[in-house]
């Protein structure tokens, strides 16, 4: 209701404007223009002069309040226009036009039409969302100076899917204890998804996710680093020093988790990762294979919408479904800015922390423990969501993907 295909009227603009008195013949006078919210969500058109601030010119449609306006002005200078004499002072009336106007139309009367003060608009930082209409039945504005970017427009997007997401999962009672599970049901969770994390060993795959990076050369084999050569020992040497600064931070500090417009809750960053950093651990509860398979059922059947599982290796999954981090809030995105990764660090026992002395696991307070650890693929700023692509294989049915990435196809599999 603010804007048009020509012009844009964000309300609480103001201007003033020089023009012909309708009180006083032969006299110009100064006119307050202002533009305010309306009662049905539409713009309001105010108008008052100098000369006399106890009438108000107001009303929903510019071109009418501006008529309202030029039609006392007429009356009032109806003896003193200049007639075609173009060296005259007085107003000039047009010939052979419909307009009925002082070479002005309402939308310049009030500025907004004028050129300069378009382009300022345009260039304001809300203007993008008079590019996006809210329905189907919005008509975008045009733009004529310049056009908002593709991140923009995106970012615009995002945010009113996410402020869409939030109301559906609003608590109508105001409580979250009384609304049960439909929380669950609005969000639309799936059982499907935990059932690909957790599938059979033997279906798994060295580019899917849940074993990315588990190879013979790899800090993720689990092998005595002090039986690797030279380059694997300064490779594991620099995982363990990189994931016991990352420790070092807690996560509450590093991370948050918050409504996503992807789908329910997200993981966003609270600091800048630069390229291939440590983001984040995925903890849980490591369970076997039967446990899981019992797990998954158990949570369908108490109507739990999400479950979180993550395989980390041919004999453990890390469940952390109701034991575990934030981490697990990480939703799917076809241009993802993460990746799993499975490590294996030197793990004090007594203290539950990276060893900080040798990487020899001869002493009886230390082991080598493989981890899920979250790395950036590429720079990550702060507020950024930290998604990663599940690479979910084809199965009997797709799975919507909402992630509005460019290269989204609509499905996660």
């Amino acid at each position: 209701g603010y804007h048009s295909q020509d012009y844009i009227t964000p309300p609480g603009y103001s201007a003033t404007r020089i023009f012909w008195s309708f009180v006083t013949p032969k006299t110009r006078t100064v006119y307050f223009m202002k533009i305010s919210r309306g009662q049905k969500n539409v713009a309001v058109y105010t108008v008052t002069a100098a000369d006399a601030p106890t009438e108000t010119f107001r009303g929903s449609d510019v071109s009418k309040v501006y008529l309202d306006i030029m039609t006392r002005v007429l009356k009032t200078n109806k003896p003193y226009f200049s007639h075609a004499d173009l060296f005259s002072v007085f107003p000039m009336r047009r010939a052979n036009t419909n307009k009925k106007a002082f070479c002005l139309n309402g939308p310049q009367f009030f500025g907004f039409g004028v050129d300069s003060i378009r382009q300022a608009l345009e260039t304001s930082a809300n203007a993008v969302v008079c590019a996006v209409p809210l329905s189907l039945s919005s008509t975008p504005y045009q733009f004529c100076f310049r056009n908002p970017t593709d991140h923009a427009v995106m970012e615009l997007q995002r945010k009113r899917a996410l402020m869409k997401a939030e109301k559906a999962l609003e608590n109508v009672s105001g409580c979250a204890r009384t609304e049960g599970t439909s929380a669950f049901d609005k969000s639309k969770g799936s059982g499907r998804i935990t059932r690909a994390l957790v599938r059979k060993v033997d279906e798994d795959h060295p580019s899917s996710p849940l074993t990315k990076g588990v190879s013979k050369n790899n800090t993720g084999g689990g092998k005595d680093p002090q039986n690797r050569n030279d380059s694997t020992s300064r490779e594991f040497e620099s995982t363990q020093a990189k994931y016991r600064e990352m420790k070092s931070v807690p996560m509450e500090q590093r991370l948050a988790a918050k409504r996503s417009h992807i789908h329910g809750w997200g993981l966003f960053a609270k600091k800048d990762y630069p390229k291939n950093s440590m983001i984040a651990e995925y903890m849980g509860e490591a369970i076997s294979q039967p446990i899981a398979d019992k797990r998954e059922k158990k949570y369908e059947i108490l109507g739990m919408g999400s479950c979180y599982m993550f395989r980390l290796d041919f004999r453990e999954i890390v469940d952390a479904t109701q034991i575990g981090c934030m981490a697990r809030f990480m939703n799917h995105c076809c241009a993802a800015n993460a990746y799993a990764n499975i490590i294996t660090v030197n793990v004090d026992k007594e203290k539950g922390v990276p060893s900080t002395g040798t990487t020899s696991t001869n002493t009886s307070t230390s082991s080598l423990e493989k981890k899920i650890v979250v790395f950036a693929i590429r720079d990550i700023k702060s507020g950024d969501e930290i998604t990663y692509d599940y690479k979910f294989p084809v199965e009997d049915g797709s799975l919507r993907c909402t992630c509005g990435a460019p290269n989204c196809i609509g499905r996660m599999n």
